[in-house]
């Protein structure tokens, strides 16, 4: 029965998980490297043991994205403490940072198609 929902669990974790991780970055991530990051999205495993975090940061080189990686995994476990006392979880899931490039490539598309129609 459960199934043939359009929405499982493992989404709604991710969701909850997303807004607590984006509060926590606007609210308590003090990190100088962290400054300009967005939680873009979350996605859970099925097994709700891994959560993946994809953040953007416009604007910047590769060195700063390593940079803010780097802030956001020596959060981590600041984080996992956050999702385990605001969600009843019988395991709090690992974290893994990855940076969404799908964003970069968004803006080139719409820079790309905005000269074309300029032209």
């Amino acid at each position: 029965m459960t199934k043939n929902l359009p929405y499982d669990r493992a989404q709604r974790v991710a969701d909850e998980i997303h807004h607590i991780i984006t509060a926590a970055c606007y609210n308590k991530l003090l990190d100088p490297r962290l400054k300009g990051v967005e939680i873009t999205y979350v996605k859970m495993t099925k097994d709700l043991q891994t959560a993946r975090i994809y953040y953007h940061m416009r604007g910047l080189s590769e060195k700063e994205h390593l940079k803010a990686k780097k802030g956001l995994e020596s959060a981590a476990g600041f984080l996992k403490k956050l999702i385990s006392e605001e969600m009843k979880l019988r395991y709090t899931p690992a974290i893994e940072f990855f940076y969404d490039e799908a964003v970069d490539v968004e803006e080139k598309i719409d820079s790309i198609m905005s000269k074309k129609g300029g032209a």
